[in-house]
């Protein structure tokens, strides 16, 4: 059961509660109308009918009872990675590979499952996902906890409320940024399959930048405008840049089995009861890191801010790492890729050294490479630290190596 309480305002006075509860607390008409037979409509605890009327300062409380899930779940005493966790959201870091909702062909072994026993206590329990992860896709998922959150939740999907990003390793060099915007339709004779089809295909956009470019394999980030079956496993191999490992759109990779290289890295919500943003990040799992052959490569950089001098635009700043450019291998902009060096304790001019970490810029318009010489391997929060004179501008380091 799910208690809601809500305050009358001095322009509420004479208002009928049953516009109040449906307008300013959003509960829909279908959970309204369970109230009135559940007895679940209150003010100042007092039980009242539909068509009270209200004075400033009265409390208005519902509650709202969940019927019982659809269907008989099998409880499994295995680990959920959850990084949010409240009466209306959670929000889960999923492992690859790993199904998100059991089916009769699959009753077990699903995050479903897990779920069923984390929650066995709660009366009713539904898994209601936001956002559906594929069986080899890992990170970031949102559900909601409760109709009424989900009710909520699903008005912010395709919205620029409901923001979801994802990392993946994709074969061939890739450079620049741009969107991807073909329409996606079911492969015909296919049971899961999907292709790119202008004709009978549903709007899909997807927009792609890219991290980080090797020889054999590129770092994209990207974010979902629409949320089409396997639309950026689709997309990807469409740009003929497939995802490393995806057995249905590309090659499989046998040093991932069960997964491909893509991984839900970070979600933005409207918490659906309190409004508050809600926000989290997940980097790229240890696993797929190797994959990403940025990561290790031997690159040049060549300093235009030094160790000791003072940031161009803020002179009270003093660069405490040496900042420069990798010349030849182009950023989002077309311009050289920027790089901080870390580990040296003098100015510098130039240095060859390890690309170790990528940063992002909170505002998501630039990221910046962090490069080491060898033998030196900083964590995050060392990371964090040295470039602590521009801190406010990240807000995640998007990858790490592994350790």
């Amino acid at each position: 059961m799910r208690q809601l309480t809500a305050i009358a305002a001095e322009k509420d006075a004479g208002r009928q509660v049953k516009y109040f509860v449906r307008g300013d607390m959003g509960v829909s008409f279908g959970q309204f109308a369970a109230l009135k037979r559940q007895d679940g409509l209150r003010v100042n605890g007092v039980p009242v009918h539909a068509d009270h009327r209200l004075r400033p300062g009265d409390a208005v409380t519902v509650r709202l009872v969940d019927g019982a899930g659809g269907k008989s779940v099998a409880p499994e005493d295995m680990p959920v990675d959850v990084v949010w966790e409240d009466e209306d959201l959670l929000i889960i870091d999923k492992p690859a590979p790993l199904a998100c909702q059991c089916s009769p062909k699959q009753p077990e072994r699903t995050l479903e499952n897990r779920l069923a026993f984390r929650y066995r206590e709660r009366p009713g329990f539904v898994f209601r996902p936001l956002n559906r992860l594929d069986r080899g896709t890992s990170g970031l998922m949102a559900a909601a906890m409760n109709a009424h959150a989900a009710q909520h939740l699903q008005r912010q999907l395709h919205t620029d409320q409901f923001v979801r990003e994802y990392l993946a390793v994709v074969e061939g060099r890739m450079t620049g940024a741009g969107v991807i915007d073909a329409p996606i339709a079911k492969e015909p004779a296919a049971t899961v399959r999907r292709i790119v089809d202008p004709v009978n295909g549903q709007r899909a956009v997807t927009h792609y930048r890219v991290l980080a470019s090797g020889d054999a394999r590129s770092l994209v980030r990207l974010r979902l405008e629409t949320g089409r079956t396997h639309q950026i496993r689709v997309h990807l191999a469409h740009l003929g840049h497939p995802i490393v490992g995806d057995f249905l759109y590309g090659t499989e990779n046998p040093r991932l089995p069960g997964r491909f290289a893509l991984h839900s890295t970070y979600i933005r919500l409207v918490h659906p009861v309190t409004g508050e943003v809600v926000e989290r990040q997940s980097p790229l799992p240890e696993g797929l890191m190797t994959d990403a052959d940025i990561l290790g490569a031997t690159v040049t950089v060549t300093m235009d801010r030094p160790l000791g001098s003072r940031h161009p635009n803020h002179p009270d700043m003093i660069y405490p790492v040496n900042y420069g450019f990798i010349r030849g291998l182009p950023a989002p902009d077309g311009e050289d890729q920027d790089a901080y060096v870390l580990g040296p304790k003098a100015p510098l001019e130039a240095l060859t050294g390890r690309v170790a970490a990528i940063v992002r810029r909170g505002d998501d318009a630039e990221d910046k490479w962090v490069v080491c010489p060898e033998g030196y391997s900083p964590d995050a929060a060392s990371i964090m630290e040295q470039i602590r004179f521009q801190e406010q501008y990240f807000d995640s380091i998007v990858i790490m190596p592994g350790r």
